[in-house]
């Protein structure tokens, strides 16, 4: 009945499309003409094609559109142009003629795969009823092939359901929808949008929290979790979720008058008495935890390097791992004894240290001061450390760091900066950009990118007072708790190796996953690199950058077989959705309109996006693309704008592939290659054409 049902829309919805092919059949003379026409249409329509797909990446999408069209005149039944045609309406959002196309195509193919877009297109124009139509009774369980199309039938069927609130059937598909074991964090979203629906509040936000544990890098929960533990009246709870969701700077307004409302009714969450129970703890009977570690030759080929830990301090509680002194222009000032706490404080204007017995104001705040220890490999241990400010995986934490201590005065606080040569900077560093456990040449090239990369940036913090900052921003550098046998092993078995094109050592930039494929340096950043030119990570022959538009679009949905997805496969491919709450905070541009793509580069990155507000409207480059979306894992992907009855933007459903900014070196797919035999000289040549491996000193 259902096939005969397909039938009959053919037939009545085909017939102009029909007509200019049968003419143009009926109107061709027997004989040679006949091949030469077929060839001569090839011909435009491969050249029409290619024009379209330069188009589509530069989004001049009116002119890609034109290109298709112009092709559909030629070949009324080329699927794969009107797929195209679906693809570049959504990246422009125009989601009607979208929504026409991807009918005028499942008419055609009558493939499920089609069947399954046209009801997530209906989805995302606000009709859930003819998107559970479609899929409920159009599409045959045989006739879904791929796994991921299974999982997004009844994904987009759970959806509609909650709309049109169906929560017995919900649950059903719900239950199929867990059994594929696909995206475990987005499943577990649809859960709590079920058990909220219900009124199991608190259930709805143990199931927000395991979807944050599955996927972390979706802090904006914190919201939603405090909403729900609201609701389920866990108060104090929630207090705890507000003050999470502030510290990654989201909500940052409603989260205020939510704490400011649960320390006026509970006074015991005031931060007069959280900071009297701080005081109560005696700082100078805590214990550091030392770590042995491994001695190392004093390296002469480059001069001291300058991290900075961390900024805005006003105390400082340490230990040195030997006796030590504290420097200022070549005189000591004071002098300390071996694994004793010692806390550094601002006192009007000045700098104390004490040891608890004793306190001793040392010199004016506004100078630097270095702190040195005579012993070879000295260490030095700092409490309570912070890290990774504004990032999902940020925190504080006891840490043990290689070399000395400098203290660089400012205003009112101080700077902490570790100062230690590069090899037992690397020693922390490598370990924290790759897995330990990745192949020995994967950790060999991650080694020597690493020194690459750091003598090209030395200075990158110069207004500053150090080289390079202990973050993502250059560089994740942890101390000595991050070092590992394997990592060490990499760096001191290329000790001195960096990477040079011509006379200059590169920016051996790296990332942890590229998705299949790196782009060039001047699609990403203004820079023109010549060793920075895109790489292809693909195991198969049949990906030849630029995708067109369609092909790009199931290149992301799927995982097809790379030297990126061997390793890391989480970071591989990946979706998320985005409350639109996220976005509006962000960009403060109001309720949000559209989000429309203006760039794209040859691997698909997206590097302008414009968002439409009632207020205003904003283009954002691809670094900000990420953040403002609520932390993308990268800035290469896909999306479905779910808009609500009034035409506004509800939700982002994002369908992306890698980690970080798809330039230079793959680690993941690093990794692959070195599984597969690839030697560290060869992978790095793959990802830097064009450069050598040399040793360096400070002549070169």
């Amino acid at each position: 009945m259902k096939k005969i049902f397909r039938l009959i829309i053919i037939t009545t919805f085909l017939t102009g499309l029909l007509i200019p092919g049968f003419n143009h059949f009926l109107n061709q003379q027997p004989g040679d003409n006949i091949t030469f026409s077929q060839e001569n249409i090839e011909r435009r329509i491969a050249q029409y094609s290619a024009e379209a797909v330069e188009a589509f990446y530069a989004a001049n999408y009116q002119t890609a559109v034109n290109y298709y069209e112009e092709i559909l005149e030629l070949d009324p039944f080329n699927l794969e142009s009107r797929r195209n045609l679906a693809v570049i309406y959504n990246d422009k959002n125009d989601l009607l003629s979208e929504n026409r196309e991807l009918l005028k195509t499942a008419i055609l193919s009558n493939r499920a795969a089609d069947i399954i877009e046209l009801a997530v297109s209906f989805y995302k124009l606000n009709n859930a009823q003819a998107a559970n139509y479609l899929l409920q009774n159009m599409i045959e369980a045989e006739d879904i092939i791929s796994k991921r199309d299974q999982y997004q039938k009844y994904y987009y069927l759970i959806k509609s359901q909650l709309e049109l609130d169906k929560l017995a059937e919900a649950e059903g598909f719900l239950k199929q929808l867990e059994g594929l074991n696909l995206n475990r964090a987005q499943v577990k979203l649809l859960r709590a949008e079920l058990n909220q629906k219900l009124g199991n509040y608190y259930q709805a936000y143990e199931d927000l929290n395991n979807s944050y544990q599955a996927d972390r890098t979706q802090n904006y929960l914190f919201r939603e979790m405090a909403l729900m533990l609201e609701k389920a009246g866990e108060d104090v709870k929630a207090y705890d979720h507000w003050q999470r969701s502030l510290s990654f700077g989201l909500y940052i307004d409603e989260a205020n008058q939510r704490i400011d409302y649960y320390q006026e009714h509970y006074p015991y969450l005031r931060p007069d008495d959280e900071e009297e129970k701080r005081e109560e703890i005696n700082p100078f009977i805590l214990e550091a935890n030392w770590q042995d570690i491994e001695e190392l030759e004093t390296e002469t080929e480059v001069e001291l390097l300058r991290i900075g830990l961390s900024s805005g301090n006003r105390t400082l509680l340490f230990q040195y791992s030997d006796p030590f002194s504290i420097i200022y222009q070549g005189k000591i000032l004071f002098n300390g004894e071996a694994r004793k706490n010692y806390l550094l404080e601002i006192d009007d204007n000045s700098l104390t240290i004490s040891d608890g017995e004793q306190k001793v104001q040392f010199g004016r705040l506004e100078n630097e001061y270095q702190l040195y220890s005579e012993a070879d490999n000295s260490s030095f241990y700092v409490y309570n450390v912070e890290y990774g400010q504004g990032y999902f995986w940020q925190g504080r934490a006891d840490r043990q760091y290689r070399g000395d201590m400098i203290i660089k005065g400012a205003e009112n606080s101080f700077t902490l900066i570790n100062e230690l040569d590069l090899t037992a900077y690397l020693l922390s560093v490598v370990p924290s950009e790759i897995y330990s456990s990745w192949p020995e040449e994967s950790l060999k090239a991650q080694a020597v990118a690493a020194r690459s990369y750091t003598l090209s940036n030395l200075g990158r913090h110069s207004g500053e007072g150090y080289d390079l900052c202990s973050t993502v921003h250059c560089a994740a550098y942890n101390g000595v708790g991050n070092e590992n046998p394997r990592t060490s092993n990499a760096v001191l078995a290329t000790r001195g190796e960096s990477v040079y094109y011509g006379d200059r050592i590169i920016e051996a930039v790296f990332s942890s996953n590229s998705g299949g494929f790196t782009e060039r340096s001047d699609e990403i950043w203004v820079a023109d690199l010549p060793y920075l030119r895109g790489a292809n990570q693909m195991k198969g022959e049949n990906f030849d950058f630029p995708l067109p538009p369609a092909e790009l679009k199931e290149w992301l949905k799927n995982d097809p077989p790379s030297y990126s997805r061997d390793f890391n496969s989480s970071s591989y491919r990946w979706q998320v959705k985005v409350p639109v709450s996220v976005i509006e905070d962000r960009t403060e541009l109001g309720k949000i309109k559209n989000i429309e793509v203006l760039k794209r580069a040859t691997g698909g990155t997206i590097t302008s996006l414009r968002i439409v507000g009632e207020d205003a409207s904003r283009e954002f480059n691809s670094s900000q693309i990420r953040r403002v979306l609520g932390g993308l894992r990268s800035s290469r992907f896909k999306f479905n704008s779910i808009m609500d009855s009034n035409g506004y933007l509800k939700e982002l459903n994002i369908y992306g592939s890698g980690w970080g900014h798809n330039l230079g070196m793959d680690q993941s797919a690093a990794a692959g290659m070195a599984a597969e035999g690839w030697n560290y000289s060869q992978i790095i040549s793959h990802f830097y054409p064009g450069v050598e491996i040399r040793e360096y000193n400070n002549n070169n």
